[in-house]
């Protein structure tokens, strides 16, 4: 959609901050014609103000209306309207993600209030380079990586990664970016100089390839760390967990006795999943004819589809499956036909029995709000709080026993990774499996779209002596836990 935007003057207060917030169940709809209205808006209140009702008629072809809206808000309340706008564009014609946008929308608020500070104009391009505000905003960036790589103290200001402080500038890039394709907009002199790159990277069967790639000369470059061994770079730094504090990780959780919080961590550790696709999982994702004690394949792996056309999310909306061994779909199954279970299950929304969610809060709300549910629970934006908050309980109730450890539950996926590597050294060792053969089970596991991110897993191996037992011995213990704790909390009051 193309708009034409008045240049916005710049009087106002200024003793506050630009800031965000969000509306719910917008509608969309464009000025028209009497004989073409769909309703009239507008009219005068009680106390005499308002505006005149105008006819209004649905956008063509967009939707009617979007769940959640990020608008950007001046200092003095009023709506900041270039920003606002990209973020409805973001939203409704891009069809960026809530969290995605929500971010933006922040990160555009530190831009304004950072030109605030400096008695800046975000359309005054004319002057010398460093008085621009693209490159005056990212002056106040690199301040912001020298006082974190200097270590200064608290009160030095603000202290910013090189990582976070690119993802800021390239959020006010794509702004910009924006309002001369689509507002119109015509800076006085040049925003930024603009180069081309291609960059070299292996696809996820491991052959090269080549992308072009724009860069501007705002953003700071990403100098290569050199791995120190700590940790595997997969979404973020992630740090296994040995198999005896794996052990400490369970007992602390059977201990603060919380049958959901421990079934998302087992389920965690025995897929790999990620914590938006634990906490969407659905009824009918789990296989209720399998895995019980007598049955003699209840190893056996069983998939789930997420992602793509599922009701259950996946980074980046990719289509993939996940296994899940056919012991852990039987555990669930009898967490699914638990009292506490159905008494929570009774007060969600949702009508079709398969598409109820396997994790409920006792308000029977998910812990993860999918994208297609959020109008129906209220406009939630909710995206696994509660789980993260949970760990802290876990680590305080590890610290009581004196086994504390870092740990933060997307750590989970790495440790599943790692127990996958351990419980195959054997067939490694003795021939019956190649390292080539056994990088493409990790692969495929934990769905990498790049061999390269496997290959990171073999090489922590390579340089860490993790453990005593196979991921097989591991699930049993696992299992044993599980059962024990559902038949202690079934009749339990939800």
């Amino acid at each position: 959609m193309t708009v034409d935007l008045p240049i916005e003057a710049t009087s106002h207060d200024c003793s506050g901050s630009f800031s965000k917030t969000v509306l719910s169940d917008v509608k969309l709809w464009c000025p028209s014609t009497p004989n073409q209205a769909s309703d009239w808006v507008g009219g005068l209140s009680d106390d005499g103000l308002g505006v005149k009702p105008y006819p209004v008629k649905s956008l063509p072809l967009e939707q009617s209306s979007i769940n959640t809206l990020y608008i950007i808000l001046r200092p003095d309340g009023s709506i900041w309207h270039d920003g606002s706008l990209y973020l409805y564009w973001l939203s409704v014609e891009q069809g960026r993600k809530t969290p995605t946008v929500e971010n933006i929308a922040g990160d555009l608020c530190d831009f304004m209030n950072k030109l605030q500070e400096g008695g800046r104009n975000y359309l005054n391009f004319e002057g010398e380079t460093f008085s621009r505000p693209t490159y005056y905003y990212q002056a106040q960036m690199k301040k912001a990586v020298q006082r974190k790589v200097r270590g200064s103290s608290a009160g030095d200001g603000e202290k910013l990664g090189r990582r976070t402080a690119n993802r800021k500038i390239t959020s006010m890039i794509g702004f910009y970016r924006w309002m001369v394709n689509t507002a119109r907009f015509r800076p006085q002199q040049a925003m930024w100089i603009c180069t081309v790159k291609h960059i070299l990277y292996y696809d996820r069967y491991g052959f090269r390839q080549t992308k072009e790639v724009f860069s501007t000369d705002l953003t700071f470059k990403q100098s290569r760390v050199i791995p120190s061994g700590e940790y595997i770079e997969d979404g973020g730094k992630l740090y296994p967990i040995s198999k005896d504090n794996q052990r400490a990780l369970i007992g602390a959780l059977v201990r603060l006795r919380n049958p959901e919080m421990l079934l998302i961590h087992v389920v965690a550790l025995s897929t790999g999943m990620r914590i938006q696709s634990i906490l969407n999982l659905r009824l009918h994702c789990i296989r209720q004819d399998v895995g019980s004690p007598n049955d003699e394949n209840r190893n056996t792996l069983h998939p789930i589809n997420i992602g793509g056309e599922s009701n259950v999310g996946a980074k980046g909306s990719k289509e993939q499956q996940v296994l899940m061994p056919a012991w852990l779909h039987y555990r669930l199954t009898t967490y699914l036909n638990s009292k506490r279970h159905k008494d929570r299950a009774m007060k969600s929304p949702i009508n079709t029995i398969q598409d109820e969610y396997v994790f409920l809060t006792r308000t029977g709300k998910p812990y993860y709000v999918a994208e297609e549910d959020i109008k129906l629970f209220g406009f939630s934006n909710e995206r696994g709080s509660a789980v993260r908050k949970f760990a802290t309980k876990v680590l305080q109730e590890l610290a009581k026993e004196c086994q504390a450890f870092k740990y933060q539950f997307h750590d989970l996926r790495a440790t599943f990774g790692m127990n996958l590597i351990e419980d195959n050294t054997k067939k490694i060792e003795n021939g019956d499996m190649s390292q080539l053969e056994l990088l493409d089970l990790v692969r495929r596991r934990l769905n990498h779209s790049s061999v390269d991110v496997s290959m990171r897993y073999l090489r922590f191996k390579t340089d860490h002596s993790l453990v005593a037992d196979a991921q097989s011995e591991f699930e049993s213990h696992l299992e044993g836990v599980i059962a024990r704790e559902i038949n202690r909390h079934e009749g339990i009051r939800s």
